[in-house]
């Protein structure tokens, strides 16, 4: 037998008293981590967690961090227990347990909120530990507050767990809370918000749910009857699951109707994500992000910030059109309304998108023919002296007049016409007394509006009503 058969065979010897170890642990044990240290002087580390089951010296677990998956990283022989400053046989049920073990090189993986288990505890039961433990490491002892070893340690499902926990605390609370404790935990908050959009950004890959209508990120919005106030509409914004959550409840989630899920994959540079992101908020007008579940959401600014072009020539600064394609998106992912509740809903979205429409500027196409002065262009946007020929398209639209197609932004301009097709900026109305507008006709023909001259003139009243010039 050869050196590399004796190593082999003890390897194998090794795993087969491991796993032997494993089975003779009776009974189901779950365990997650509140905190751990690395004693001094020794090769050994002390982890306290919150104990359900009987575990014993000698015991051999098993521990996973569910936040990024279910699978074992390893296993782990309890060498001390302890409970109250006392050392322990056996423990059961303990909400503050000390374990001693062995320091292994995959125990590095070990952090506040990892499971330890036995043989046979499920998944679900292992989650519901990791959420306990969640919430009594960083809400209940913590209060809310990360030290730089937990930010580190954390991962985008942990921060916003951690996120999630501490508002439901606070709204458990806000009856009776103090001004002072009120500042202190939007401060706290406002960190919180900081760590996610942090691990977000880094992250490899999220999930985002897109209306089948519009082709764009679905925007989640809730309407409320305030009486005598009127109606109001919650800031529309987006909605993300990490790859845990989703995989948890892809099935209720991909059973919602008109919309689908697609991951969004970050990029070596990781600016996917980021690119994603400032595309659903600048371009799309979502108002901030919904992660998981609606109990948390962040603001668009909070996240990533709106591109600053102060310093750029006019013509160089990219369209764009938010506070009207937000409506727009809204309006399409409905549909037609068929019920009443839905049409007073539609009819809302309907006034905001009439009250930002005169106030928008569209990109309009000219194609190569047209003579213009490459003196007077900057990146494909034009700007025509007087007695100018160019050429745009147009089509048969209704009542007998011909429409002009006009986009919102270079993105759905390029849906439709490549690179031999410049762009000139329309004022919203400028060309509406000869032409009526085919507002990005793309594709999603739900994601784009028609416009005719009477419904431009109705609109720019409503809009100059709103602002009180009327």
């Amino acid at each position: 037998m050869g050196i590399f058969d004796f190593f082999k065979k003890t390897k194998e010897t090794e795993e087969t008293e491991v796993t032997k170890e494993i089975e003779e642990t009776k009974g189901e044990i779950c365990l997650g981590v509140l905190d751990l240290f690395p004693i001094k002087e020794s090769n050994q580390l002390l982890i306290v967690g919150s104990l359900e089951g009987s575990l014993k010296r000698g015991d051999c677990l098993q521990f996973c961090n569910p936040d990024q998956g279910m699978d074992s990283l390893g296993t782990l022989v309890v060498k001390k227990l302890s409970s109250q400053q006392k050392d322990r046989d056996s423990l059961t049920d303990e909400p503050l347990a000390h374990l001693v073990v062995d320091m292994d090189s995959s125990l590095s993986k070990l952090k506040k909120g990892s499971v330890l288990y036995s043989p046979g505890v499920d998944e679900e039961t292992r989650l519901s530990t990791y959420t306990d433990t969640i919430y009594r490491a960083f809400v209940a002892i913590q209060e809310g507050q990360l030290t730089n070893e937990d930010y580190l340690a954390a991962s985008l499902d942990d921060s916003v767990e951690i996120m999630r926990l501490f508002l439901w605390k606070c709204r458990q609370e806000q009856e009776t809370e103090s001004e002072e404790s009120y500042q202190a935990n939007t401060r706290k908050l406002e960190r919180l918000a900081e760590i996610v959009r942090d691990k977000l950004l880094e992250a490899d890959s999220i999930y985002a749910v897109f209306s089948e209508k519009t082709g764009e990120p679905y925007l989640f919005s809730t309407t409320y009857d305030r009486g005598e106030d009127g109606y109001l509409c919650t800031d529309p914004m987006i909605m993300l699951f990490t790859p845990r959550w989703y995989h948890q409840f892809k099935e209720t989630i991909d059973g919602r109707p008109n919309s689908t899920v697609q991951l969004i994959e970050n990029t070596e540079d990781k600016t996917g994500i980021e690119n994603f992101l400032g595309t659903a908020f600048y371009l799309n007008g979502a108002l901030g992000a919904i992660f998981n579940t609606k109990e948390v959401s962040i603001s668009c600014s909070a996240l990533v910030q709106k591109p600053d072009f102060s310093g750029l020539p006019e013509i160089q600064v990219p369209l764009m059109n938010p506070d009207l394609v937000r409506w727009m998106l809204l309006m399409g992912q409905m549909g037609k309304p068929s019920k009443e509740d839905e049409e007073l809903i539609y009819s809302l979205y309907y006034k905001f998108f009439s009250a930002a429409l005169p106030k928008a500027k569209f990109l309009l196409p000219l194609d190569s023919t047209s003579d213009l002065s490459k003196d007077h262009s900057e990146d494909n946007s034009y700007t025509l002296k007087k007695d100018t020929s160019f050429n745009i398209p147009t089509r048969e639209g209704k009542n007998g007049r011909y429409s002009v197609p006009v986009f919102t932004d270079w993105k759905r301009f390029r849906m439709v016409f490549d690179e031999n097709w410049n762009g000139m900026v329309e004022k919203a109305g400028g060309m509406i007394e000869v032409f009526d507008y085919a507002i990005n006709p793309t594709e999603y023909l739900e994601a784009g509006v028609y416009v005719s001259k009477e419904s431009f003139e109705e609109m720019k009243g409503l809009s100059e009503k709103l602002e009180g010039r009327d």
